[in-house]
């Protein structure tokens, strides 16, 4: 992008960066123009041009709402400070859709404002047009990821608006992908998976796991409660995708992203906190779904150590074991050691489950182990897991526990210990 030395731009409660084109979902028209007025009165104010692009049975609503907000329409139209373009018009919208001949247009816009005097120009697009016909979503897909190598061209600043309410969850999300910046539930923020064009365009192409996972853990990570939700229940279900494929191979490694994430501050406590709980959900929503073997009649527990807050891989394997027959109690997070051993006294299960995924749990894992054999010797199996055993390989047997890797792995030890 050129640097012209402009100030910076205020949007939604932040400050546009370097690569201004932005997603922006809203559920109703009032809550788009009250988040973006201000935008197009801070460029009225500085001199710059206004180029509007709307649904044409709307262009009445939408002028009546500038004028509104105290902008002189006509006077701004006469001196070509405001241009207001029917979408049917500026897209060139015909079947099939043409991003080439959509981009070229308004790369005709930007060339006319800077012959026109103006500094910079601002855009703000409704790209509801899309909606009305399924062919046309994933080429307003690519023609938004395209638009990322030709807007730097200039020092315009882009905003692209949807209806979120008729949008289809992996829709939404691929949309949110395809900017680096997006506006979501009023407020801005920078989306930290954006890539280069040609690789973003490529995984919208890869399996469809690996497209579900990649919407998933955007979703997770923008705290879109009902794309996420809709992206691996709706959208994994219809696809066929079996049910413990979407716990291992979606929910799983995108809550181990996030936590990722959060550990290089790459996103917020408060962000992670609400991706956990998303993840939580869809679980919730996912679990009457999986299969179900009949009862073998063995009584398992799974539990997270004493400090240990993550239980949703607990939960998982706690899910797993029920389905492959076994009768699981689920104690959750930051159960203490006194009442690890107090359980094992009263009702010695036939096999205690440890979950311990951050470094400092170790020592409650070991005072744990140490309560449970102290109580009943050698009587209960135990197995432990959590991401805490990929980074201490040699953990499980200095701690003399069987390991489970995963919720499948679980499964095969309490089976093979077990008998079952």
């Amino acid at each position: 992008m050129t640097d012209t030395g402009q100030e910076k731009v205020a949007l939604a409660g932040g400050m546009l960066g370097e690569r201004p084109h932005v997603c922006a979902l809203f559920h109703t028209r009032d809550e788009e123009y009250r988040t973006l007025l201000p935008f197009v009165l801070e460029g009225f104010r500085r001199g710059e041009k206004a180029i509007h692009i709307v649904d044409p049975a709307l262009r009445a609503d939408h002028l009546a709402r500038l004028r509104a907000a105290g902008i002189e329409v006509a006077a701004a139209q006469a001196g070509k400070q405001l241009e207001v373009h029917a979408w049917t018009d500026t897209y060139r919208l015909g079947e099939p859709f043409d991003w080439r001949a959509a981009a070229a247009g308004v790369n005709a816009l930007q060339r006319r404002a800077r012959e026109e005097g103006f500094p910079r120009a601002r855009f703000v697009g409704h790209g509801d047009w899309a909606l009305d016909d399924p062919a046309n979503l994933a080429k307003i897909v690519e023609y938004e990821a395209r638009m990322n190598d030709l807007l730097p061209e200039f020092d315009d600043l882009a905003i692209c608006t949807y209806d979120r309410s008729r949008l289809g969850g992996g829709v939404a999300v691929d949309l949110l992908r395809a900017h680096p910046v997006a506006i979501l539930d009023g407020a801005l923020q920078e989306n930290p998976f954006f890539e280069p064009t040609s690789r973003f365009l490529s995984r919208l192409r890869s399996g469809t796991v690996t497209v579900l996972r990649d919407r998933f853990l955007a979703a997770l990570v923008a705290g879109a409660r009902r794309e996420a939700l809709d992206v691996v229940v709706e959208e994994g279900l219809w696809d066929d995708v079996p049910v413990s494929s979407l716990y291992l191979e979606v929910v799983q490694p995108c809550m181990y992203e996030v936590g990722r994430l959060w550990q290089e501050k790459r996103i917020t406590v408060a962000q992670e906190h609400v991706a956990t709980d998303i993840a939580r959900l869809a679980l919730a929503q996912l679990r009457p779904h999986l299969p179900s073997a009949p009862s073998n009649g063995m009584h398992v527990v799974v539990a997270c150590v004493e400090g240990e807050l993550h239980d949703l891989g607990a939960h998982i394997t706690a899910d797993f074991l029920e389905m492959a027959g076994f009768e699981v109690q689920f104690l959750g997070a930051n159960l203490p050691t006194d009442g690890v051993a107090e359980l094992v006294r009263r009702r010695p299960p036939d096999l205690l489950a440890l979950s311990a995924s951050a470094t400092p749990s170790i020592a409650s894992l070991r005072r744990a182990i140490a309560a449970v054999r102290a109580v009943a010797g050698g009587r209960v199996p135990l197995v432990a897991g959590g991401h805490v055993f990929l980074r201490r390989p040699n953990l499980a047997r200095q701690l003399g526990v069987l390991h489970a890797r995963d919720a499948l792995g679980a499964v095969a030890i309490t089976r093979r210990v077990l008998g079952k």
